[in-house]
């Protein structure tokens, strides 16, 4: 199933009411057509706090009762696996920005409630920015406001730093590249999502989650499309 969907991520010119994955129409269900929807992986059973796959719906894993994160709740779609880098890879370096819209869209149909007041998008260093022509987890946030009437702020968070980059560097290395890179504006929300594609190690998450329980935000939430979290 995982290698049908990715011999369908092919480029090619893109028409309205094609689906992104297989490129056949699909009208009725914008973006992604059923067959390619029903085969994507998801999530079974995953921990509240980290989303690793569980053997018991709403248990937490072992890790997570150990040393908790600073968040209150993890929601995310699947595992880093095909086709997802592929959509998210796309999404990142080759300004296809409907991969984020659809999956924000896929995401908004994998949340439970209790719903945020606002989703917060992490948000990148203005050069970065620039140079990709949009900020990756801005338009995953389109996707979910057209299946969730939730707000989003894009102004309340900012990376006012530009960091190296997190991918080879360890725990350690990456909280150390990230102290100070991020400010807050004062907010009057008290429940709030931080939303982002992909969730390495958590250590930006973490170090966003800190700076909004500073702010007097009492719960956040962590959503984003894949997690790569190992234990």
């Amino acid at each position: 199933m995982i290698r049908r969907l990715t011999a369908r991520l092919q480029s090619g010119t893109l028409r309205w009411g094609q689906c992104l994955l297989c490129r056949h129409d699909c009208e009725q269900q914008p973006l992604i057509c059923r067959q390619c929807r029903d085969e994507l992986p998801q999530l079974e059973r995953p921990c509240p706090l980290c989303a690793f796959p569980l053997a018991v719906a709403d248990a937490h894993c072992g890790h997570c009762q150990r040393r908790p994160p600073p968040w209150q709740r993890m929601q995310v779609l699947a595992d880093f696996e095909p086709p997802y880098p592929r959509l998210i890879h796309a999404l990142k370096y080759h300004r296809q920005a409907l991969n984020g819209r659809l999956l924000g869209q896929l995401l908004a149909r994998r949340l439970e409630p209790p719903y945020p007041e606002v989703i917060l998008p992490v948000p990148l260093h203005w050069w970065r920015q620039l140079r990709r022509g949009y900020n990756q987890a801005t338009e995953m946030a389109r996707g979910l406001q057209e299946v969730l009437d939730i707000p989003v702020n894009h102004r309340c968070l900012r990376r006012h730093r530009m960091t190296a980059s997190q991918t080879h560097l360890n725990r350690r290395q990456r909280r150390q590249n990230l102290r100070g890179a991020f400010s807050a504006r004062p907010m009057a929300y008290r429940h709030v999502a931080l939303l982002d594609d992909v969730i390495t190690t958590g250590t930006t998450m973490a170090e966003l989650t800190r700076l909004l329980h500073r702010q007097g935000v009492t719960r956040v939430e962590v959503w984003a499309a894949c997690r790569t979290l190992e234990h």
